[in-house]
């Protein structure tokens, strides 16, 4: 810079200043931003900058002074001139948490000054005001409600208000808040607003206030009416995601009034309990009469079938009646159910809109309605009104009604299958059926196979399908024309190749034919040309092939099918779940297999010459593994997570086992649960292990068991979810668990025990501590270990010790005797749960000595131990022991453990250093309290 240029930048500085002290701010900004774009300086800029943030405070130009006073502030970091100037124009932005924070900087930096101080405090006293203001609830909730209520409020802020409604109503203190101050009315206004994000917003709100809430769902239902929930779940104009949340909303109404009131209540009279019978009723009929509207989306239409299949029947039939079931038989919903079924062979013609899912969600809905009915009286009446209705489709004499009968056959014959089984027996069905395969038009080919295949399904009960179907159904692969006869054909085939399962001596077909047909199956999966609905054929294929173990191998070597059948998984046709999920079951030999048969019965059956099923060499554990490993690198997990996470009719008790049966063996190895994790596994995992099959429950928990021995269990199980786990986990102590689920579970437990006391609070209230002092006196080694170091996690947590205190248990006295334990990790939580106990407890130390009678013996054990943190841990206990109990101090004066602690306190060993400070001073307590002569230590 040459000297000239020094001299102009001065003289404009000079020129600013006459100008800022005149109150002239514009002309001095103007000079001291002429200047700035004439210097390279460090220091000078860092002047300029800080003038021009002086004249923007001025202006009332806040931001562009906060921005030059950063940029003086990157150049000197404490610049008190530039800090403060920040401090003003943050506070006048509203920023008054920065604005405090730069603050409390100054007044480090410049502590005596008076301007400093009094901004400083000032701050803080208007900055608490505004973070209590903030936090009150009814602030909020008003505010929010304001901003909602506001035509002229811009679409952002409101948009940020309703998300914030949600937010608030998820905490009880909010809910009764928003119920309160917005009341049903307000809420009913906010569904009713056009824009659908604060529509959605308002229901979601709705859903959380009614959850667990006998009085406000009542108000919320009476005041909203069935009507518009009913438009709002399957309005053609509501989104799916509406939709979704709709249904959430119905749910939890149905569940507060059909369930137990969360609150607690005075008088708990149930003679006064509200009766909500009527209400119920009326939602049901409203559910009713959407399965033939013809305004109903097929997402609300899909919705309704599974709201009907959730509340109408009971959830455990050993409980309650079945009169919603049989109401709902009376008033023609089942029938209603049928007719919506009678188009799934093409949903195009359908009078009324539905979705892929809509068939099998009618035939999960169906199954659970014929469960429920009980008796065969029931059950007489429910056939006959479905035979009543097949037998009026094919008395039309249409090729359409043929086709809408089979639909339905096919539909009943996924479930309930035994009512299918009727229909398939019905005079001409199955002619009508094989005669339709000849038809001309491709729907009534589509509906005939679709029909042939689910027949197939027993072939004590369709031999004449069986008999008559592999030659049919060769001749419409090799022959048709359409991709979607096609591929059906193929399926039927895979459907009989498959007939043996996996047994490698018995085959359907020729030697090779089902890898063949597997290979065909992966042609059709993998071409992205072709419609999903061939694809997902495909994979139902696959689902049956893949019982042939070189069709397994097959299947997970090659990544590009594997991809394809993932991606399916993610589709938002749900009907793939099942093909999906059980082509996976069997690449990974989860399914039922009968290891229990004793070697000897095996023989017998061979001398009486009964067949013995055989396993393929490719089915052997080793290449299990492989195929494990091959899937889960290939994105499994994920298609499990996004299989397990969906809410709909479709995921069946049954389907959720087989998901727990992959889960599990996909976290069997170690090196697999980093990768579960990620993708959201553990949190996929929790509702499935309490909303089940019971077996599905107890692998879903034993999956949780192996992902928290491993991974921190917080991360796994983010937010609440890992206190969940304790629950879940319960169930693998069961007797009827077998050892390795005990020992996984009691693993898993010590884990989450060493998180915090919260956690270890959590398995007291479960009352899971008499399951632990069980285990702890098994033979088994590795569970009495396991169930010992649970122990010793949970001695850390004041509740335990209060426990160990009590009178009426021997926990104190097991541990002592544990101490003597072969097994090092045993003896290491022994020692480490009585060290705890005996620092925290007088009491304990004292239950030592009078419940068992080897304490001393024990204690020795672990004071002369070759591992010195056992060592160490001995010694605490004989300290404490010494320091609380002079009769127990007596005792150790006449045993061999004084000898120890004389050879302890003169060892010059340095890695005995601890246990040598503790051993000289119980040796100078004993001499204090006269038991022992000075020993001059």
């Amino acid at each position: 810079m040459t000297n000239n240029t020094a001299v102009s930048h001065h003289e404009l500085k000079e020129e600013g200043n006459k100008h800022y002290k005149a109150g002239e701010y514009d002309e001095a900004l103007a000079c001291y931003t002429k200047a700035l774009s004439l210097v390279e300086g460090k220091q000078d800029k860092l002047i300029y900058y800080k003038n021009r943030a002086a004249c923007y405070l001025k202006l009332d130009r806040y931001q562009d002074a906060a921005n030059d006073s950063t940029k003086a502030l990157d150049i000197s970091g404490a610049d008190t001139k530039a800090l403060f100037r920040r401090v003003q124009a943050l506070e006048q932005l509203g920023q008054l948490s920065e604005a405090y924070v730069d603050a409390r900087r100054l007044y480090q930096i410049d502590p005596k000054n008076k301007a400093v101080q009094d901004t400083c405090y000032r701050l803080r006293n208007v900055l608490e005001v505004k973070v209590f203001e903030q936090n009150s609830t009814e602030n909020r909730v008003n505010s929010m409600l304001k901003i909602l209520f506001d035509s002229s409020a811009e679409e952002d802020n409101r948009r940020k208000a309703a998300d914030n409604l949600v937010y608030l109503s998820k905490d009880e203190a909010g809910a009764e808040r928003i119920f309160r101050e917005g009341g049903p009315t307000a809420l009913t206004e906010l569904v009713d607003q056009t824009d659908p994000y604060v529509k959605l917003s308002a229901i979601r709100t709705l859903s959380a206030l009614c959850n667990g809430h006998q009085a406000r769902s009542l108000i919320i239902l009476r005041e909203i009416t069935v009507d518009r929930l009913c438009s709002c779940l399957g309005s053609i104009n509501s989104s799916e995601e509406l939709s979704l949340s709709t249904f959430h909303l119905i749910q939890s109404i149905v569940d507060a009034l059909q369930g137990e009131d969360k609150r607690e209540h005075r008088g708990k009279d149930t003679a006064v309990r509200a009766d909500f019978a009527k209400d119920l009723m009326g939602i049901l009929l409203a559910l009713k009469g959407m399965l033939l509207d013809k305004n109903v989306s097929a997402e609300g239409r899909d919705n309704a079938i599974s709201l009907i299949a959730k509340n109408v029947p009971r959830k455990e039939l050993r409980y309650g009646s079945n009169a919603r079931t049989m109401k709902f038989l009376e008033i023609g919903g089942v029938k209603n159910m049928l007719e919506v079924s009678s188009y799934g062979f093409k949903r195009e013609s359908a009078p009324y809109a539905i979705s892929p899912n809509t068939r099998l969600n009618c035939s999960v809905a169906l199954t659970k309605l014929y469960d429920d009915l009980g008796g065969d009286k029931a059950r007489g009446v429910w056939d006959d009104q479905v035979i009543e209705y097949v037998q009026s489709l094919f008395a039309t004499g249409t090729m359409t009604g043929n086709m809408q009968a089979m639909s339905v056959l096919t539909c009943l014959l996924q479930g309930p299958f035994d009512c299918g089984q009727k229909i398939l027996g019905l005079q001409g069905v199955l002619e009508t059926m094989v005669a339709m395969t000849g038809a001309e038009e491709e729907e009534a080919q589509v509906a005939a196979i679709e029909a042939i295949i689910t027949s197939a399904s027993k072939q004590s009960k369709a031999t004449f399908v069986v008999e008559n179907g592999a030659t049919l159904l060769k001749e419409l692969y090799k022959k048709s024309k359409s991709d979607a006869v096609k591929i059906r054909a193929l399926v039927g085939l895979c459907k009989l190749g498959s007939s043996h399962g996996s047994d490698v001596s018995m085959k359907a077909f020729a030697e090779g034919s089902n890898v063949k047909l597997a290979k065909q199956c992966r042609k059709y999966l993998t071409n992205t040309a072709k419609e999903f609905d061939l694809r997902k054929w495909a994979a139902e294929g696959l689902s049956y092939l893949t019982l042939d173990a070189e069709a397994k191998e097959e299947l997970c070597r090659d990544k590009e099918a594997l991809q394809a059948l993932f991606e399916l998984a993610k589709s938002k046709d749900k009907t793939v779940m099942y093909g999906v999920v059980s082509c996976l079951v069997n690449c990974t030999n989860t399914y039922d297999k009968n290891d229990d048969v004793l070697p000897e019965m095996i023989e017998l059956a061979k001398y009486a010459k009964h067949h013995i099923p055989e396993e393929d060499e490719k089915d052997k554990p080793e290449y299990v593994r492989e195929r494990v490993k091959l899937l889960v690198e290939s994105g499994m997990v994920h298609a499990l997570v996004c299989l397990a996470n969906i809410d709909t009719a479709v995921l069946t008790d049954t389907t959720k086992e087989l998901l727990c049966r992959v889960f599990l063996i996909a976290v069997e190895d170690e090196a697999n649960r980093g990768a579960v994790v990620a993708a959201g596994g553990g949190r996929s995992l929790l509702p499935l292990a309490t909303d089940g099959t019971k077996k599905g429950k107890c692998l879903a928990a034993q999956a949780i068991a192996r992902i928290a021995i491993t991974s921190n269990p917080v991360i796994a199980f983010p937010g609440q979810r890992s206190l969940e786990c304790v629950r879940v986990l319960q169930q693998l102590l069961h007797p009827e668990c077998n050892a390795l689920q005990n020992f996984e579970a009691m693993m898993a437990l010590t884990n989450l025990a060493g998180i915090d006391d919260t956690h270890r609070r959590r398995i007291i209230r479960e009352k899971m501590l008499s399951y632990v002092e069980s285990f702890m006196l098994e033979d088994h080694e590795m569970l009495r270990r396991s169930a010992t170091e649970l122990m010793c996690n949970m001695c850390t947590c004041k509740e335990m010790v209060e426990i160990m205190e009590r009178d009426g248990h021997d926990r104190v006295k097991l541990l002592t005797l544990l101490c003597a334990e072969d097994d090092e990790a045993t003896r290491r939580a022994a020692a480490g749960a009585l060290a705890m106990l005996t620092s925290r407890s007088e009491k304990v130390c004292k239950k030592i000595r009078e419940t068992c009678k080897s304490w001393l013996e024990n204690l020795s054990i672990i004071a002369l131990d070759e591992v010195l943190d056992i060592q160490h841990r001995g010694m605490v206990v004989v300290h404490n022991i010494v320091n609380n109990c002079k009769f127990s101090a007596e005792e150790i004066v006449a045993s061999n453990i004084l000898e120890i602690l004389m050879v302890l306190s003169k060892d010059d060993d340095p890695k005995k250093a601890r246990a040598k400070e503790l051993a000289i001073t119980t040796l100078k307590k004993l001499e204090e309290d006269k038991f022992i002569q000075a020993t001059g230590l």
